[in-house]
């Protein structure tokens, strides 16, 4: 995941409306939580969750030809779309897809502008999964789980986007601590999410994905 730096030169007044289109309840719990300290000020969230990656992509050209159409309307040009979804270990794949559906829809991407080039979508993923960005802050986990120690992180890549089984090394964190092994991902995206740092985040897919919302 790597783009161009720069200045962006689409950044608007307080009118901007982004839809996120998310995969699951636990990404909307999180992002209600953590959008508002990254959008650009004035922007307002809207959220659309699916019933997982495969009823979301099923849906997304479509969705996003509505989209272009709606910004061809006057006055509707401040929309922005998000799109987040787990990389599943098929990553590039899954994003050569999201972003194939844009252009076909006649979008630009974030992954496709150039630097201070005006866009409407950004394609992004949870490398691999959203509790990979949890993994990535061990200070927000002890913040919201003061139970957990150092030593329960012991044998955890400090590389969270290498875990390829996020959600159950998170639980079963959780449980070495003495906190109930039911897997609760609404209750631990509401519970860390408020003390995640994007500064001291290990996690890569999570520092591209609060990039992407700053440049809106």
């Amino acid at each position: 995941m790597t783009r161009s730096t720069g200045t962006p030169s689409n950044r608007r007044g307080s009118s901007m409306q982004v839809v996120f289109l998310l995969e699951e309840e636990s990404a909307e719990a999180a992002l209600k939580l953590l959008v508002p300290h990254l959008l650009p000020a004035g922007c307002v969230p809207r959220y659309r969750v699916f019933e997982g990656c495969k009823d979301l992509l099923g849906q997304l050209q479509p969705l996003l030809q509505g989209y272009r159409r709606r910004l061809a309307q006057p006055g509707q040009q401040d929309l922005r779309v998000v799109v987040l979804l787990d990389a599943d270990g098929v990553g590039p794949r899954r994003l050569a897809e999201m972003e194939a559906k844009a252009t076909a829809a006649g979008l630009l991407t974030y992954g496709q502008a150039t630097a201070g080039q005006e866009f409407h979508v950004f394609n992004a993923l949870a490398v691999q999964e959203l509790e990979a960005w949890f993994l990535g802050d061990r200070e927000a986990i002890t913040a919201a789980y003061p139970a957990v120690r150092g030593q329960h992180f012991k044998g955890l890549s400090k590389d969270p986007d290498t875990i390829t089984d996020t959600w159950e090394r998170l639980q079963q964190l959780l449980q070495k601590a003495g906190y109930p092994a039911a897997k609760t991902k609404v209750k631990w995206a509401e519970t860390i999410t408020p003390h995640l740092d994007p500064a001291r985040n290990e996690s890569a897919s999570f520092r591209y994905f609060v990039a992407g919302l700053r440049a809106l």
